[in-house]
């Protein structure tokens, strides 16, 4: 069994768990941004595993920096491509969220760490 395969099982019953039936674990962060995994399980949703990014187009409040966002709009534009559901939150942040399955998981997770670079968490 893969160190992700365990990973993924721990996500997953975590999930069951759960008073809401979600778990999540971060993956990777940098400057203006996290990726992280997650699972749901139960009814009414969207069950299974999923990769969430999270995108600060502000990190430095109150400045407001217009090339940071030109290159956020890229961003998002490269995750829809992707088949991320884009959403924006109350804070300002940015949501990036995509079902995939397990055996896509891995590679998914290269390719953002390579578009955004940024720290390892595991």
């Amino acid at each position: 069994m893969s160190p992700s395969s365990t990973r993924i099982r721990s996500l997953l019953r975590r999930a069951e768990d759960s008073g809401d039936g979600e778990a999540y674990a971060p993956e990777s962060k940098g400057p203006g941004y996290r990726i992280g995994v997650g699972a749901r399980t139960g009814p009414g949703a969207d069950a299974g595993l999923f990769v969430e990014v999270v995108l600060d187009p502000f990190p430095d409040r109150p400045r407001v920096s217009g090339e940071r966002l030109q290159g956020q709009g890229r961003h998002v534009a490269w995750l829809e491509d992707r088949g991320y559901k884009v959403t924006c939150d109350a804070d300002g942040t940015l949501t990036a969220e995509r079902i995939l399955d397990e055996d896509r998981l891995d590679d998914e997770l290269r390719s953002l760490r390579g578009r955004f670079g940024g720290s390892n968490l595991k």
